[in-house]
C-alpha cells in the first residue's frame, strides 16, 4: 500500500500523533517552545497545501499545513504553537494521493511529490528556532 517512510505516511503517522497526545490531560512536561511561521514558496509563487514538519534532535515534531497564500504556524501538539527550541530538520512535502479508497474502493494511486526531494525525503533543510517569535520563510526552487 504505502512504502516504507512515504510522505503520505508520515503525514498520517504526525495526524494521528497530534490528534492522540492532543486529547490527553494538561501536558507538565512540554519542553520551552518559540514560535514559528513563515511563508512557503515554489519557484517564487506561493506553495498551498504543502506539510512543514520540523524535527528536532530528539523530542517531538511540529507541522503546519500552508494555506492558500503558502502562509504556515506551527503546531506542537493539540492546539499548542510552537517547536522546541534547538536545531530542526526541516521537511516539506506536497505528496497527495488519488486514492479510490477515500469513494470506498480498495487501491491508492502512488503519491504525487510537487517538490524536489532535497526538500523532502532527502532534506538538506535546517533551522535554530529560539525563544520567542521564529519567522522562517522558505524559498524552493524546482531545480
Amino acid at each position: 500500500m504505502f512504502s516504507t517512510g512515504s510522505p503520505l505516511r508520515i503525514l498520517c503517522m504526525y495526524t494521528l500523533c497530534l490528534f492522540i497526545t492532543g486529547c490527553g490531560g494538561e501536558a507538565s512536561d512540554q519542553p520551552d517552545l518559540g514560535n514559528v511561521n513563515g511563508t512557503v514558496t515554489l519557484d517564487g509563487e506561493p506553495l498551498a497545501g504543502a506539510m512543514v514538519v520540523f524535527s528536532p534532535e530528539k523530542g517531538r515534531s511540529s507541522m503546519a499545513i500552508t494555506n492558500d497564500e503558502g502562509q504556515y504556524d506551527l503546531l506542537y501538539v493539540g492546539d499548542t504553537r510552537g517547536a522546541k527550541l534547538g536545531t530542526h530538520q526541516i521537511s516539506i512535502t506536497t505528496a497527495q494521493t488519488d486514492s479510490s479508497e477515500e469513494a470506498g474502493g480498495e487501491e491508492a494511486t502512488p503519491f504525487k511529490e510537487n517538490i524536489p526531494a532535497k526538500y523532502n525525503s532527502e532534506s538538506t533543510l535546517s533551522e535554530e528556532i529560539q525563544a520567542g517569535d521564529n519567522q522562517i520563510d522558505f524559498e524552493l526552487t524546482s531545480d
